[in-house]
């Protein structure tokens, strides 16, 4: 059996992490991140002088998407940031809540997967 969505956060600070990039493409959509790990993570390393996280690349992809809501917020688009910090972020069973510098983003989806690179 494979893990619960929630087990696939463990050793990963959500709220210290940071989107990057949000991209749809037909029923899927992708958040590129950048997971802020814990150190009982197995891909930990030390921080780098002057940063508070071991930063690591990740996505999270939602499949066959059967509700979605996008809300860029106009504040977003007027910086050229490389990450967005997260504010709230919630997942129960195929509803995934976030909201974040770059907008709010609501969906249903049949699949979530977490992915490290």
């Amino acid at each position: 059996m494979g893990k619960s969505i929630a087990s696939r956060f463990d050793n990963i600070d959500i709220a210290k992490s940071t989107l990057r990039a949000v991209i749809i493409n037909d029923d899927e959509l992708t958040l590129e991140m950048d997971f802020c790990l814990e150190p009982e993570h197995e891909d930990y390393e030390q921080p780098l002088e002057g940063e508070d996280c071991c930063w690591h690349p990740g996505l999270l992809k939602f499949a066959g998407i059967s509700k979605l809501q996008l809300d860029r917020r106009d504040a977003a688009g007027e910086k050229m940031q490389r990450r967005f910090a997260i504010e709230t972020f919630n997942i129960e069973g195929t509803k995934f809540d976030m909201a974040c510098e770059w907008g709010d983003i609501h969906l249903q989806a049949r699949s979530i997967r977490v992915l490290t690179e």
